[in-house]
C-alpha cells in the first residue's frame, strides 16, 4: 500500500493545501481519471474537519489494491450527519457531496478524536 499524509491547522488554507496535495498524489500515482473525485472528496472532508472539530488534522491518501482510500482524522468527538440540502440551501453539501462521488465512506472514532473516510474505486 503506498499512503500520502498532511498534517494541517484547522485554517481555510489547508483545504486548499489538501486539494493541491490531493492532485499532485493523483498524478503521481497515474490515476488521472480519478483526480477530479478524489480531490472534490478530499476538500469537503478537510473543509468539514476545519468547520465543524477546529482542530488540528490529518489528511492520509492511501493507494490500495482496486481503491484510494481518503482519511482525515480531527480531535472532536462528534460524529459527522449526512444531511440532504435543499434546493437553495448554501451549506451542508459537504457529505452529500462525498456520498455522490464516494463508493463508500464513513467514520470511526478513535481514541482523541475521530477519522472520517472515503473510498473510491480505481
Amino acid at each position: 500500500m503506498t499512503e500520502t499524509t498532511l498534517r494541517a491547522a484547522p485554517q481555510t488554507e489547508a483545504v486548499e493545501y489538501a486539494r493541491r496535495l490531493a492532485a499532485r498524489t493523483m498524478r503521481t500515482w497515474s490515476l488521472l481519471d480519478r483526480e477530479e473525485l478524489v480531490t472534490a472528496i478530499v476538500a469537503e472532508l478537510v473543509a468539514n474537519a476545519v468547520r465543524h472539530a477546529g482542530t488540528a488534522l490529518e489528511l492520509r491518501l492511501l493507494r490500495g489494491a482496486g481503491r484510494i482510500r481518503v482519511e482525515v482524522r480531527d480531535r472532536a468527538a462528534q460524529m459527522p450527519r449526512l444531511t440532504v440540502p435543499g434546493p437553495l440551501d448554501e451549506s451542508h453539501r459537504g457529505l452529500f457531496i462525498v456520498d455522490r462521488f464516494a463508493s463508500r465512506w464513513g467514520a470511526d472514532p478513535v481514541t482523541g478524536g475521530k477519522v472520517v473516510w472515503a473510498e473510491v474505486s480505481i
